[in-house]
């Protein structure tokens, strides 16, 4: 089992930003696990379950799919980035921890390789003082990277710092193009 893996690509991270200024505080909200976080968690769907209750719930029974919504029009880089996909997709979102705030462990249900959808993170606005946990482990990501996180497995974050952190994550299914991306053992 994986726990975490850099994956052989990354993303233009300045374009990313530019995409991520053409919100405003409007257009953020929030998390819709309440339980889980403390201070400021919340999103931008820029994927969404078709005819989901909630844009941020990455619905893992959405027998309808899942379409752009939009909120990806505003955004020229990310529609380029998820193109670069050769797999289907689920959902996608920018997840903003605001300064100050964390999320309290926690697993996602079904959210690894072995389960057959991929989530992954791409930080877009990030520092040395956010503390993300897997595992108990630190997963130190840096601005642009592609990283596949186990998410069955215990994870919390941490924000101890003046600013926002913001990940653009993306759901995936698995399939062979994808599965080829991650080490020999893992190979489809």
């Amino acid at each position: 089992m994986i726990k975490a893996y850099k994956l052989p690509f990354s993303f233009d991270a300045d374009a990313l930003e530019r995409d991520l200024s053409q919100f405003g505080p409007q257009d953020w909200t929030p998390h819709f696990n309440t339980q889980y976080y403390e201070g400021d968690w919340s999103g931008i769907a820029l994927r969404a379950a078709k005819n989901g209750h909630l844009e941020l719930y990455p619905d893992p029974e959405a027998s309808e799919g899942y379409v752009d919504t939009a909120m990806l029009e505003r955004c020229s880089y990310v529609k380029q980035a998820l193109a670069s996909f050769e797999c289907e997709l689920e959902t996608a979102r920018f997840l903003r921890l605001g300064p100050g705030s964390s999320i309290r462990e926690h697993r996602d249900h079904k959210l690894g390789y072995e389960d057959g959808v991929v989530r992954l993170h791409i930080p877009v606005v990030t520092n040395p003082q956010v503390t993300f946990i897997l595992g108990g482990d630190p997963v130190q990501m840096q601005p642009g990277e592609a990283w596949y996180l186990n998410l069955n497995l215990p994870h919390s974050v941490k924000n101890e710092s003046s600013d926002n952190r913001v990940h653009f994550v993306v759901d995936c299914i698995l399939n062979d193009w994808l599965s080829s991306l991650f080490p020999g053992t893992y190979q489809a």
